[in-house]
């Protein structure tokens, strides 16, 4: 008896001391979380970012520091700002966006929303094939509008070290105001980890800018109805200066030396004239190239080697949403997938 006393005495100790052990690495990698609550609303450059608040935009500040005392520290956010997609090769950015299930999908949601489209093209003057691509492209159709608090994502990247850091602080602005304006609580608006909201991922500012109430409910809600989300988005592009029927992007190849002279001189992300492609052993693909418009070199890296396109207007107007040459080119090529499919489909 006395020695099963003795041993039960041992295991009690042992389970202690485990269990000790146990919470020891409890608070060592549950404290940040614990802790976070604080972290930002005890920084200076918070404190001024809420006073300026108060003084401009006429904010109560007893609820901003509340706010900002409920906004956790996501350090992954600025690491995913750091390495975005769009420095991966073109070959794998290709891969990941401009696939069959974008395409087969992209056919389905025109289909669905034939009729909304339309009356986008009419009143915007933007073609359906690239509203629909962008929202494949940025949402999945709807199915992948984000995992993360905007409050959290712009709060992160607005008080980081990011050189962008300026620019995610004005969209935290932008992102109250929103909030205010249309009423939504702050700490429950999703998005994706730059603060990017909705099907189409717009930024607070292109939100409260661009975004219209195209269903005609009385609200804009970029988040669950698809009408606002095909009006916005055609709205973007054209306040931008989307030019109807004519082309975003021109295949070419080089030859020679003579395209060389513009890499070695860094000339590359230079504008050219048509007039000027040939002297630079520049070939489009096609004879349809506008005389008078600039037009923008695309190197896009395979996995073997280069391909190389021409970006006219358009193209620039895509990258007003997303300044890569990936994304645009993204958008242009699964938009030309998704109408040749679609018309394919249709007459067969």
């Amino acid at each position: 008896m006395l020695r099963f006393l003795g041993s039960h005495a041992f295991c009690t100790r042992i389970v202690t001391s485990i269990s000790s052990i146990l919470l020891g690495f409890a608070l060592v990698f549950l404290s940040p979380a614990v802790y976070a609550d604080m972290h930002f609303v005890e920084r200076k450059d918070v404190q001024e970012f809420i006073k300026t608040m108060v003084k401009k935009n006429r904010f109560n500040k007893e609820q901003l520091v509340e706010l900002f005392s409920k906004v956790k520290l996501r350090p992954i956010v600025v690491t995913h700002v750091k390495k975005p997609l769009e420095k991966k090769p073109w070959y794998t950015y290709q891969m990941l966006f401009v696939n069959e299930w974008r395409i087969q999908h992209g056919v389905q949601f025109w289909n669905k929303y034939e009729t909304v489209l339309r009356k986008a093209e009419a009143v915007y003057k933007v073609p359906a094939s690239i509203i629909v691509a962008t929202i494949g492209i940025e949402t999945k159709y709807g199915q992948r509008t984000g995992d993360y608090r905007v409050i959290d994502s712009l709060t992160n990247l607005a008080f980081s070290d990011s050189s962008r850091a300026p620019f995610f602080r004005r969209e935290l602005e932008q992102f109250l105001l929103l909030a205010r304006e249309q009423k939504l609580d702050p700490l429950k608006v999703m998005g994706s980890y730059a603060g990017a909201i909705g099907q189409p991922q717009f930024m607070p500012s292109s939100y409260r800018h661009y975004a219209v109430n195209f269903s005609g409910s009385g609200k804009t809600d970029l988040m669950n109805d698809e009408v606002d989300v095909i009006g916005s988005i055609a709205n973007y592009y054209s306040k931008h200066g989307w030019k109807l029927n004519e082309p975003v992007a021109i295949q070419a190849a080089t030859i020679g030396d003579r395209y060389n002279y513009l890499s070695r001189n860094n000339k590359i992300k230079e504008p050219l004239l048509a007039a000027d492609l040939a002297k630079y052993g520049i070939i489009p693909k096609t004879k349809i190239v506008p005389e008078n418009q600039k037009l923008k070199i695309i190197e896009l890296q395979n996995r073997y080697s280069k391909e190389y396109w021409l970006g006219l207007h358009n193209f620039g107007v895509i990258k007003r949403y997303n300044s890569s040459d990936l994304y645009a080119m993204a958008v242009y090529q699964l938009s030309i997938y998704i109408s040749d499919l679609r018309e394919r489909l249709n007459n067969g």
